[in-house]
C-alpha cells in the first residue's frame, strides 16, 4: 500500500492504516508526513493569513519579529518547528520507554498521526478564514478537539507498532501534545 492510501485509511480506519505502517521503511514514512503536514500548513493557511493582512493573536515572544512580518517568518520556520517537534516529542517517548521502543517506529507513529489529521485541520482553518471566525478563543477550542483525536492516533499506533498495552500507549501519546502545545505558544501565532 503506498504512501497516500495509508493516509487516506488513517482517516477512515487508524487501526488498519498502523497495521500498515508496521511494515513500511521506518522513520521515513514518518518524515514526509511531517513534511506534509507544516509544509502543507505554511504554503496555505499561513501564507492565507499573510496575504489577507491578518495580525497575529498576540505578540511575538521572538521580539525582532513585527506583527506585520511574523507570518512570513512563520512560513520558513513552521516547518523546521514541525521536524524539531517530531524528533523531540518522539525522542521523549522513546526514553520513556526506557529506550526498547524502536525509536524509527515512534517517528512513523508520530509523523502519520500528525499527518492523518491534518486535511480535517486545514478544511477547518481555510473554513474559519475564509467567514472571518479566524480568532484565538475559536482555534482554541477547535485545536483542542484536534489535539484529542492525535492523542487517540498515538495511542493507537503505539498499541499496534510497539505492542504497548492501552493505558501506557495512552499516558505515551499524551507526552507529544504535552510538549508540543507550550513550545508551539511560543512560536507560532
Amino acid at each position: 500500500m503506498n504512501f497516500f492510501k495509508v493516509w487516506f485509511l488513517g482517516i477512515i480506519k487508524p487501526s488498519h492504516a498502523f497495521n500498515e505502517l508496521r511494515k513500511k521503511p521506518a522513520s521515513n514514512w514518518g518524515f514526509w508526513a511531517i513534511l506534509i503536514s507544516f509544509l502543507g500548513t505554511s504554503i496555505t493557511t499561513i501564507l492565507a493569513l499573510h496575504l489577507l493582512g491578518r495580525r497575529p493573536f498576540e505578540h511575538s515572544y521572538l521580539n525582532f519579529l513585527s506583527d506585520r512580518n511574523y507570518y512570513v517568518a512563520e512560513m520558513i520556520f513552521l516547518p523546521i518547528f514541525g521536524f524539531a517537534i517530531w524528533i523531540l516529542t518522539s525522542g521523549i517517548v522513546h526514553l520513556v520507554l526506557c529506550l526498547v521502543g524502536n525509536f524509527d517506529q515512534i517517528l512513523n507513529v508520530v509523523g502519520m498521526g500528525m499527518l492523518i489529521i491534518m486535511p480535517a485541520v486545514w478544511l477547518w482553518d481555510w473554513s474559519m478564514i475564509g467567514l472571518n471566525r479566524y480568532q484565538m478563543d475559536m482555534m482554541a477550542i477547535s485545536h483542542s478537539v484536534f489535539a484529542t483525536w492525535g492523542i487517540m492516533l498515538y495511542s493507537m499506533g503505539f498499541k499496534k507498532i510497539l505492542g504497548i498495552r492501552t493505558l501506557p500507549a495512552i499516558g505515551l501519546a499524551l507526552i507529544i501534545p504535552g510538549v508540543y502545545i507550550p513550545l508551539a505558544m511560543i512560536f507560532i501565532r
